[in-house]
Formats: structure tokens, sequence, C-alpha cells
């Protein structure tokens, strides 16, 4: 059974016509393997910038290999071949150096599909079990990934596996060992993914991640799963999991971005003669190829895309992307906490030295999200609610709950200042800054200090909408990307992005103060 929303492999009549030059079977093919294609690369690459690019070369070798296609009725085992390649190709080059037709005027902003399992995640709605395997693919080496591509597909019933084992060019026997690898590694990033996010955590493993990153990876792979495998508790809180192939039996295709279809379709379309039709109309390739780039314009314009996307796909002849189109939920709006307006008068306010008392910080009360930027606008401390004493900062990359008081260094008093600035996902949420620059975020759960690399998750990571806390005059970050998850600090004093829990322990926990700044 092939997962439920995608197209079934094309006719082989489909195959031989596009193979003879005919235009409209041509573009059929399109439709019919872009999905597939994308979800391989995505996965393989794990989301890498280069992923659009990859899909682009894909299909054009795809197209211009097919008049030398002598089995048409191995196409799709082809065509997998071809994509992995193309994988193969961009892990050798070990950068970006494709050549592809820019958005236009968009050519230099950045990738919007910078995480595959983060988009997976969102544009599926995926949670629990499903939600956690589909993370555990961060703990993968490139290689290791490029085969989970594959039998993922397997699994969600896209390929068979005489497909895969000829796309890799192994024999079904070794085929199914690089499978068998793969499927250990994967459950054993299961169980690391849920240890490393269970609240509370074994105390052992969180001595362990002391020197961790964040940043999920083979080798920390390897290292959590030797102690999880050891641990009783960890080990007890993973054995409810799934086998994988169950959760991904039926599993829905991630939906090609817009912007990708249009221009892969606008790419074949003027590799075509330029007299060439679409369909009933009598629209050129020329034509065809300037609707396909409004197509990917329109897809960096969500707005507008809703308003005018139904015609002009319509009208550029891909109105098959209309019903598996984009599913990523709108932007939500912030909603402002109600703080008290007499909170400042009870809350001691930091000073940064005994001689120099900070600019007086005006305190927020409840109004329209449309004015939280006003309310909340630059610097700030955010003091604890359950530990008064301790403040967000942050030690090296990490964010952590650390005392400050006036007698504490400089880089200490300003390791606890942020500047709040509009969210970089959303204005009416916010981002917060440091004195250098770096942004808090969340990554794999961990709250971090990282530069912005101008990708899409990113922004989303980085940003946070303002919820009430646990008492008047306190507020709690909920993540914009992950709702129903708090900026909150654990019992060693870390800074996590944790589940909501109905607990006062919890509440105070990701509850703080807003106060004047230290620096």
């Amino acid at each position: 059974m092939r997962s439920q929303g995608t197209q079934k492999q094309p006719d082989i009549t489909v195959v031989m016509a596009a193979r003879a030059g005919d235009r409209q079977a041509s573009e059929q093919l399109i439709r019919d393997c872009l999905p597939l294609v994308y979800n391989i690369v995505g996965r393989a690459l794990d989301g890498h910038s280069d992923v659009d690019d990859v899909v682009q070369e894909t299909m054009m070798r795809v197209l211009d290999g097919l008049p030398g296609l002598e089995q048409p009725d191995r196409f799709r085992s082809w065509l997998v071949a071809i994509t992995v390649r193309q994988i193969r190709d961009r892990w050798r080059r070990g950068r970006t150096g494709l050549s592809v037709e820019p958005l236009e005027e968009n050519a230099q902003e950045p990738d919007p599909q910078a995480d595959f399992s983060e988009l997976a995640i969102l544009r599926l709605a995926l949670s629990g079990q499903r939600r956690e395997a589909v993370e555990a693919t961060r703990w993968l080496e490139d290689e290791e990934r490029e085969v989970l591509a594959l039998w993922w597909m397997e699994s969600a019933g896209e390929l068979t596996r005489g497909e895969l084992s000829a796309a890799c060019g192994l024999t079904r026997q070794h085929a199914a060992v690089r499978i068998q690898r793969v499927k250990e590694r994967l459950e054993a990033a299961r169980t690391v993914v849920r240890a490393v996010t269970a609240s509370p955590r074994c105390p052992d493993l969180t001595a362990l991640l002391a020197s961790w990153d964040g940043r999920p990876s083979a080798l920390w792979r390897k290292r959590l799963a030797r102690h999880v495998r050891d641990c009783p508790q960890c080990l007890s809180s993973s054995s409810d999991l799934i086998p994988a192939e169950g959760l991904l039996a039926g599993l829905a295709l991630v939906p090609v971005p817009l912007g990708l279809a249009g221009l892969v379709l606008a790419r074949a379309l003027r590799a075509d003669s330029a007299g060439a039709t679409v369909g009933a109309g009598t629209r050129t390739a020329s034509g065809t190829s300037r609707t396909a780039r409004t197509i990917g314009r329109l897809a960096a314009k969500p707005a507008a895309a809703a308003a005018a996307g139904a015609v002009t796909l319509a009208a550029a002849g891909v109105a098959w992307y209309t019903a598996a189109g984009s599913h990523e939920p709108a932007p939500r709006p912030a909603a402002a906490a109600p703080l008290s307006p007499a909170a400042s008068s009870v809350v001691p306010t930091p000073r940064a030295s005994a001689s120099r008392t900070p600019a007086p910080t005006s305190t927020p009360t409840a109004a329209p999200a449309t004015t939280a930027a006003v309310r909340f606008s630059g610097r700030h401390a955010l003091r604890s609610v359950d530990n008064p004493g301790a403040y967000v900062s942050q030690s090296g990359r990490l964010g952590i709950l650390g005392p400050v008081g006036a007698t504490s260094s400089v880089a200490t008093r300003q390791a606890a200042t942020f500047t709040f600035v509009p969210g970089l996902a959303d204005p009416r949420c916010y981002s917060l800054r440091d004195a250098t620059g770096r942004y808090l975020r969340h990554y794999a759960f961990r709250i971090r200090l990282d530069s912005d690399d101008r990708s899409a998750i990113f922004r989303k990571d980085a940003t946070f909408c303002p919820r009430s806390g646990s008492m008047a005059g306190s507020v709690s970050l909920e993540s914009y990307n992950y709702a129903g998850r708090y900026l909150r600090h654990r019992g060693n004093l870390q800074l996590w992005l944790d589940p909501s829990e109905n607990t006062a322990a919890y509440r105070a926990s990701r509850s703080f103060v807003l106060v004047a700044p230290w620096t």
C-alpha cells in the first residue's frame, strides 16, 4: 500500500510517451515523480540548503536521460538510482556548487527548508513516537541517512525492496544487511531522544551531557546509547517504543514546496521547444516559465499565494499541487501576558553597581498583541520566580539559570542581559539577543545561544511568545514552533524547552520577571 495522498508509480505508457518526446507526458511524469525525489533527497541531506538544488538537478537529468532509457518498466529504479547518485555527488563536493535558476527577486533569500526533520514534523503534524522517530534521524551519519531515506520510502509503501536494491546497486541480501544496520542505529537514536528529553532526566545522563553542545551527532548517539543500554532508568523509559516500520507504514510524504515545484516545471518546459503548448491552452514555453516563476515568488509570500494560488496554478497547468500544497501552520498571534502594572514596585530591581543605577524599565501591562513590541522592547534581565537570586544567563553557548548580583563581574552581568526584539519568525512574538549578537534559541530542545544563520528553522527556534506566568507580574516564554513547550529551568538549572505540565512546580520553573538590565 502506498501512503495516502501520493501519486502511484507512473504508468509505463506515460514513461514511453515522455521518452518519445510527448510534452504532456513529460509534465505528468514530473508531477508523479517529484514528491518521491524530494522526500528521498530531503531526508538523505537532512534539509541541507542544497536540497532544492539537488532535486532540480535530479529531475533535469531524468528528463535528459529519458530518451536513452531502454527498459521503461524499470523507470522507478532508474529514477531512484539517479537520485542517489546526485546525493552522493553533493556529499563529495561538500559545498553548494549546483547551477540553478534563482527565484528572481528572492534569489538572495535563505533556503526556507533548513531542516527536513522539522519540516516533516510541522507539515505532517507529527506527534508522539512518530515525531520522536523523525527527530532520531538527526543522530545518523550521512551515509546512514541515504539508506534510511530509501528504507523510509519502502516502509511508507513508495518503493519496493527490488527498486531499493537496484537503485543502490546492491543485491537484495546486501541491501537487507545495510537496512538492518541502519534500523538498529535508528532504534538506538530513538532511545537516546527519549532519554535526553525525559523530565525528570536520569542524573547520570545529565552528568554525561555536561559537555554536549546540544547538536545531535553520530558520535554522541554512540556515547549516549551505551549509557541508555546500561541504565535501568533510561532503558525503562524506552520500553514502550513501537518498531519503526509500524510508525512509517502509510505515513504521507512531506509535500513539495510550491516554489520548488514551479521551478522544476519552469526548467522542464523551457527545455522543450518554445512553440509547445500546455494542455488545451496556447501558452508558449516561455510564457509558462514566467507563470511557473510567479508560482515560486508566491510560495515565498503565503498571503499572496492564498489569494491567487488556485487561479495561477490552473493557468499554469499545475493545479495538481493544490491538493498537496504547503501545510505550514499559520503564525500564531502572541497572547499578551497579563502582567500587573504594580509589579515593578514589589520586584527588586538589579543594579549594576552601588554607584550606578540602571535606567528604569517600564513594566509590561496587559494589552493587545499588536503592542507587544512597545511593551517588551529593549534590554531586560529575566529573574526566575522560584529561584529569586538567579537569572536567565549563559555558559558558553548553553542557556542556564545563573546567580547574578551587584558584586558579580561585568561578564556575568552582561551574560544575564538580553535585548528583546520583534520575533524573527513573527514580529508579534519576541527574539532575545545578547550583547554579542547571538540569539537565544532551542536546538534538540536544549536552550542555547547561536548566531543567526538566516534560515527559516533558526528564525522559528529563536522566536518565543509571551504567556502568563505563575504569579502576577511574571511571564512565560512559549516556543513559536513547538506550541505547548516553554523555556524553563530544570533541577540542575539548565534551560530547556519542555512540554507543559499542570503542576505548580513546573509553572514556577517556566516563569520569569522582566526587570531592568544588569548592564
